[in-house]
């Protein structure tokens, strides 16, 4: 069997137990012989040594435990294994399966669309995870959206995250106090060196971008911002949240915790009339601001 056929046999399990609360091998097996990816249809389902294999290089790709319940003969995902690293893990899994999905349907090709990541923001990827993995120092060109010409500098990279189809890795430089975020599609050459950097111990990605929605971080504080919906928008909100933080305190009303940056209040921009700010109060002054800035461009002849 193939490496990518080994894969999504992987991702078919994890999926399956995933949107389970248990299933015996036997029920497994009956999934499976009705599965898209079985190659054999006249085979009785998944070996017993095999699928123990399967459960132990999950294990060891995903950090999922697959575990097995005497009492109902049945098999389960641990929930609190999945806990640790869940986004990243989530965002593996997802890709997977949609490579498994398309790969699966390929004659459908021309009717399944997807949203492309523009090359530019891969192509250093294997260099930058290789910098992290050893802890050493990168030499970057690179040119943002501000500068008139490319510029060579080091970094020292300390996470990778993704958001709005594009790649950032987060660094320390010589020349800013604070970690600096870097966009891969606005670097022109990645070369790796020899000389090492010390990760600070108590470094937490997760923690650095706890606070955040996007990828501006600024110095603001944390604050409270309600916002009030449509019906409809509530919808969106509650199948898709802004924020980790987000809750509906009562009906279409939402509480945020998080610092205003101005990736969130475009989120919020982007929402129109679906959203009214009602707290803090300088962010409802500003969005009614640009509202009537707004609506004086577009009322002019």
């Amino acid at each position: 069997m193939t490496p990518t056929a080994l894969f999504n046999r992987y991702i078919w399990l994890v999926e399956l137990l995933s949107y389970s609360k248990g299933l015996s091998l036997e029920e497994i097996n009956r999934r499976w012989r009705n599965s898209g990816l079985n190659e054999n249809p006249d085979c009785e389902g998944i070996p017993r040594r095999t699928f123990i294999r399967m459960k132990e290089t999950i294990a060891s790709l995903f950090d999922i435990n697959i575990k097995y319940s005497r009492l109902n003969d049945k098999y389960y995902i641990d929930n609190e294994g999945v806990v640790r690293n869940k986004s990243t893990r989530d965002f593996l899994l997802s890709a997977f399966a949609v490579n498994r999905l398309v790969s699966e349907n390929s004659d459908l090709s021309d009717r399944i669309l997807l949203e492309e990541t523009p090359p530019a923001s891969n192509r250093f990827l294997p260099e930058i995870t290789a910098a992290m993995r050893e802890n050493h120092r990168i030499v970057i060109t690179y040119q943002s959206f501000e500068m008139l010409s490319p510029r060579e500098f080091e970094i020292e990279p300390f996470a990778l995250r993704y958001f709005g189809r594009r790649w950032y890795v987060l660094a320390r430089t010589d020349f800013h106090t604070q970690l600096h975020l870097y966009a891969l599609d606005r670097m022109k050459t990645v070369q790796l060196t020899d000389t090492p950097f010390t990760l600070p111990a108590d470094f937490s990605a997760q923690s650095h971008f706890y606070p955040f929605f996007g990828m501006i971080l600024t110095d603001g504080d944390i604050e409270m911002v309600l916002l009030k919906t449509t019906e409809l928008r509530a919808q969106y909100l509650r199948s898709l949240p802004l924020h980790h933080s987000q809750k509906e305190t009562e009906p279409l009303h939402f509480e945020l915790c998080l610092v205003p940056t101005p990736d969130f209040i475009g989120a919020l921009r982007a929402m129109g009339s679906g959203v009214e700010v009602l707290k803090p109060l300088w962010l409802r002054q500003q969005l009614l601001k640009e509202a009537k800035e707004m609506a004086a461009r577009y009322s002019h002849k």
